[in-house]
Parts: C-alpha cells; structure tokens; sequence
C-alpha cells in the first residue's frame, strides 16, 4: 500500500512531462531545376497519413508545420515522375522551430 501512493505520483507526473519539442515550424530551403513542374513534400516517416506539399521551382524558400516523430520525417523534391532530391530528417535533432533544413536536387 505505501507503494501505490508513490507509483501513483510518478505516473501522473509522467503523463504531464514533455519528452520532445512541441510542434513546430521551420523552413525547407533549396533550389529546384528553374523550368520544371516540382513538388516539395514532407511526411513522417512509417505514417500512413498524407503528406503536406508544396509546388517549388528555382531557388525556395518553404515553410511546414511538424512535431516530433520516433523515426523521424522525409522530405522529398518531386520534379515530374522523378525524385531528384530526398533526405530524412529529425525534427527537434536536425532541425529546430525557426531553423532550415536545405534541399536541392539538378535535373531530373
């Protein structure tokens, strides 16, 4: 019984305690090919949720909204069927709230 009344307190506390950032946002820099159609996706990585896009070209400048995610994300720079960049990143480690990941990918 003297037990429980200190298991009890330290599992309240642990469910209000943040192990990790919160959600943030930050930007995605980099250069796509100047005259192709290019989309810029981020997606946690093992998720089955869609991913947030955008449509780049030439030198960008891309902001998203992530939180912390155990495998971390992927972003990926799509220029008509190919991908011609892609990288996997942990927010909180890689890259923080208000910080910049660069991306860039040549010609497909």
């Amino acid at each position: 019984m003297r037990l429980l009344v200190p298991a009890f307190i330290c599992t309240v506390l642990a469910g209000c305690l943040s192990f990790g950032p919160a959600d943030g946002q930050f930007y995605i820099t980099g250069s796509a090919p100047a005259e192709s159609n290019c989309t810029l996706s981020v997606q946690a990585i093992g998720s089955g949720g869609a991913s947030v896009e955008r449509a780049v070209s030439g030198s960008f400048r891309e902001s998203f909204i992530v939180g912390p995610a155990r495998k971390g994300h992927r972003a990926s720079l799509r220029c008509g069927d190919s991908v011609v960049a892609d990288r996997s990143f942990k927010y909180g480690q890689d890259v923080r709230i208000g910080g910049e990941l660069v991306i860039s990918g040549g010609a497909p």
